[in-house]
C-alpha cells in the first residue's frame, strides 16, 4: 500500500466512524507511523509502506475509530504552542486551560519580590511547564521558585518527563501529595515571605456528567471526578488554603479552572472559607466561564 492509498481508505474508515475530521486524523496518524510531519505524506505520496507500518496504522484506526483520543494513539498534545507527552496516567491538555497560564503571566508581571507559584495537580505538566518556559526567556524575573504537585506517582513521572523535554526540570520541585497537604507539613519550604500563587486545575466534573461524556471515557476518572457537585476537591483546598492564609502574611492569589456552570458555587465557597478574599471569573475564548481568580490581599 503506498501512502496516498493509505491516507484514501483510512480517512474513509475514520469518517464511518463518526470522527469529526477523517482526513487530518488519518494523515496525523500515518505521520506518527512513519515519523514524519505531513508534509512528506504529500511529497512522497507514492512511497510504499511496509508490511510492519500498515499493520501498525490499521490498529491505530481501528483503536480511533472506537473513540479513543488520538493525543493518547500518538503520546503527544500540544499546549500554548508546545508538544507534551501524554499517556494514559494523564488527562490530556485542553485549550480552555491556556487562560489560566495567561492570566499567571499577567499576575505575575505585576508582581514584586520573590514570588512562589504551586501546580497543584500537576498532570502532565502542561501549566506549570510552559510558566517556567515563559518565566525563563520572556520575563524579567529572576527572585521566583516553581512546585508542582500531584497525588498519583505514575502522573508525576509523565510531568518530569515533560519537564526533562522543555529542559525546565532543574527549574521545578516536583512534589508527591495530595493537594496543598506536603506544603503544609513541610516547614523547610521557603513560603513564608513570598506572593504564593496557587494554580488548581483540579477534577470538576460531576458523576454524571462523566456518565454521559463520551469523549472522556479514556481518560483517568481520578482526573475528572469532583464528587456529587463538582467541587470536591476544590472544598479540600480552599480548606488548605484558608490554613495558609494564617501561617504567612503575603498575598496569596488562587486560580481554579471550572466548569462553567459552577461560577456561583464557586464564589459563595471561597466566600464561605475565605471571607475578604477579592473573587472574579474569567470567560475562556468561548465565552463561557471557565477560571475562578481568588486573592487574598493581606
Amino acid at each position: 500500500m503506498i501512502i496516498k492509498q493509505a491516507r484514501r481508505k483510512t480517512a474513509s474508515q475514520l469518517k464511518k466512524g463518526k470522527i469529526k475530521n477523517p482526513a487530518l486524523e488519518a494523515e496525523i496518524l500515518l505521520s506518527h507511523i512513519l515519523k514524519k510531519n505531513r508534509e512528506f505524506l504529500f511529497t512522497h505520496p507514492e512511497k510504499e509502506l511496509t508490511a510492519g507500518q500498515v499493520k501498525n496504522y490499521k490498529k491505530l484506526i481501528v483503536r480511533r475509530s472506537a473513540g479513543e483520543p488520538i493525543a493518547y494513539l500518538t503520546g503527544q498534545k500540544e499546549f500554548y504552542d508546545l508538544n507534551f507527552f501524554v499517556n494514559k496516567n494523564v488527562l490530556i491538555p485542553r485549550p480552555e486551560t491556556e487562560l489560566m497560564v495567561e492570566e499567571a503571566v499577567n499576575r505575575i508581571s505585576h508582581s514584586i519580590g520573590h514570588i512562589t507559584l504551586i501546580d497543584v495537580g500537576t498532570g502532565s505538566g502542561c501549566i506549570i511547564i510552559t510558566l517556567a518556559k515563559i518565566l525563563k526567556s520572556k520575563l524579567p524575573i529572576t527572585n521566583y521558585q516553581l512546585l508542582a504537585i500531584d497525588i498519583s506517582k505514575p502522573t508525576l513521572a509523565v510531568a518530569k518527563k515533560n519537564a526533562k523535554l522543555h529542559k525546565v526540570d532543574k527549574k521545578i520541585k516536583f512534589i508527591h501529595g495530595n493537594l496543598l497537604k506536603p506544603i503544609l507539613k513541610n516547614c523547610r519550604l521557603p513560603i513564608a515571605d513570598c506572593r504564593l500563587i496557587i494554580l488548581a486545575n483540579l477534577p470538576y466534573l460531576t458523576p454524571f456528567q462523566i456518565k454521559s461524556s463520551l469523549t472522556i471515557k479514556y481518560e483517568p476518572k481520578k482526573a475528572l471526578d469532583g464528587g456529587r457537585d463538582g467541587l470536591k476537591h476544590y472544598k479540600k483546598l480552599f480548606g488548605q488554603v484558608k490554613w495558609l492564609v494564617k501561617l504567612k502574611a503575603a498575598p496569596i492569589s488562587l486560580f481554579c479552572e471550572i466548569d462553567p456552570g459552577q461560577a456561583g458555587k464557586i464564589k459563595k465557597l471561597a466566600q464561605s472559607e475565605l471571607a475578604g478574599a477579592k473573587i472574579k471569573i474569567k470567560k475562556d475564548l468561548a465565552g463561557l466561564n471557565r477560571l475562578a481568580i481568588i486573592e487574598n490581599t493581606i
